[in-house]
């Protein structure tokens, strides 16, 4: 009884350690693109997924890290930015205004595990991250800036100021721990010593 204790106690002492992509000590709060007033989460066509920051209404770049992996836009904090939609960067479509179309077939890459398109505007509204579903190149929008999404006072919808692309690259794969020298050693004695006590065992009631 003594040794499988022990082994249990050993045994469970050993885990798997995961390392991911997680939210920063200080993620962003999101809002639903989906409630009772309104649903701006199927704006964008070829997507399956839709956030609202509630924390950044700029997309910068020169901050460490960027606002958008500050929020943390779908749990990840690895977003690289790809360029912006119609402006000298490979991505066709129409940049602004209140819809258009997008089109990243000529840029994208294999390597590319996510993609996001991120919509900008002006006073009174915050970042919208729409995420790219799989297989997934072109598609068309319309400007998610609408009054009851943004609790806003403004009357109309708001035009985009420009959408730009992010993904993610080369995710890490899971990581396992390997058990120290001594813990080996001690799983190996506790069993013979579970051996030994059930050969005993055995030789008793035999």
């Amino acid at each position: 009884m003594k040794a499988t204790a022990i082994a249990c106690l050993i045994i469970t002492g050993i885990g798997a350690t995961v390392i991911g992509n997680s939210a920063p000590a200080h993620a962003a709060s999101f809002s639903t693109c989906t409630t009772s007033q309104f649903n701006i989460a199927d704006n964008v066509t070829g997507t399956s997924g839709c956030q609202i920051s509630n924390d950044y209404n700029q997309d910068f770049l020169n901050t460490n890290p960027s606002t958008v992996n500050q929020a943390g836009f779908f749990g990840l904090t690895n977003w690289v930015f790809g360029g912006k939609i119609g402006v000298d960067s490979g991505y066709i479509g129409t940049r602004e205004g209140q819809s258009g179309t997008w089109d990243i077939s000529n840029v994208i890459q294999s390597s590319w595990d996510n993609i996001m398109l991120v919509f900008k505007s002006g006073k009174d509204t915050t970042l919208v991250g729409y995420k790219v579903a799989d297989g997934v190149t072109s598609g068309s929008w319309s400007s998610p800036f609408e009054p009851a999404a943004f609790n806003s006072e403004f009357n109309n919808t708001k035009d985009v100021s420009h959408i730009s692309v992010y993904y993610t690259k080369g995710a890490k794969p899971p990581v396992t721990s390997v058990p120290e020298p001594g813990t080996i050693v001690a799983l190996s004695l506790v069993s013979g010593s579970i051996l030994v006590s059930r050969r005993r065992k055995n030789q008793t009631v035999g």
